[in-house]
């Protein structure tokens, strides 16, 4: 799996830098429009605007996995705190709680 990655990954910055390539040599502006709007832009800027908005989608999913498995993990932690009997409620156990618990009422 991580060749595969990394293969994938070496081939992803040669088609990069191929086409980064291509857009440097071009120097004439690529026409973008909506209606009533219309922009001049060069192709590398296209370019890097497009690799920005990628990077900014990647960054995005990335936080968004690494938050839930934070929320997962910690789910299962409290969950298994929870099944687990401790030690103060185990058979045999002397302690009592104090008067005033809510175990009481």
């Amino acid at each position: 799996m991580v060749a595969f990655g990394l293969i994938l990954l070496l081939v992803g910055l040669g088609g990069g830098g191929w086409l980064a390539w291509l857009a440097l040599q071009s120097e004439t502006g690529v026409t973008l429009g909506a209606t009533g709007l219309q922009l001049t832009v060069l192709p590398i800027t296209l370019f890097v605007a497009g690799a920005v908005s990628m990077l900014l989608l990647w960054l995005g999913v990335r936080l968004m996995a690494l938050g839930t498995k934070r929320r997962v993990a910690r789910r299962k932690e409290l969950k298994q705190l929870r099944n687990t009997p401790s030690a103060s409620t185990a058979p045999g156990s002397t302690t009592r709680p104090p008067s005033g618990s809510p175990s009481d009422r």
